[in-house]
């Protein structure tokens, strides 16, 4: 008797599982289709202006020491040493 009812339990919640995901389906969107809706209105991209270049070795001056005695701001710090090396 409580395998009938456990059966019975069971066969409603997957016959109102797969009758309510084919009713909220359709209505949503796909993630490509949020994104491209949301990103559709962007004034920057509506104005025309390009955006700004990435900082590169263009923005390094050509006389700066290249070696990590003479500019000790090449060395990383020690917290992003102690995070690489925890990665082995």
């Amino acid at each position: 008797m409580k395998i009938q009812i456990a059966v019975c339990l069971l066969c409603a919640a997957a016959l109102s599982a797969c009758s309510s995901t084919s009713q909220t389906t359709a209505s949503h969107q796909t993630m490509e289709q949020r994104l491209m809706a949301k990103y559709a209105n962007n004034t920057a991209t509506t104005t025309g202006e390009p955006a700004p270049p990435a900082e590169g070795p263009d923005d390094v001056p050509a006389d700066a020491p290249n070696t990590v005695l003479d500019n000790p701001a090449l060395m990383p710090s020690p917290q992003l040493r102690q995070n690489a090396a925890a990665g082995l």
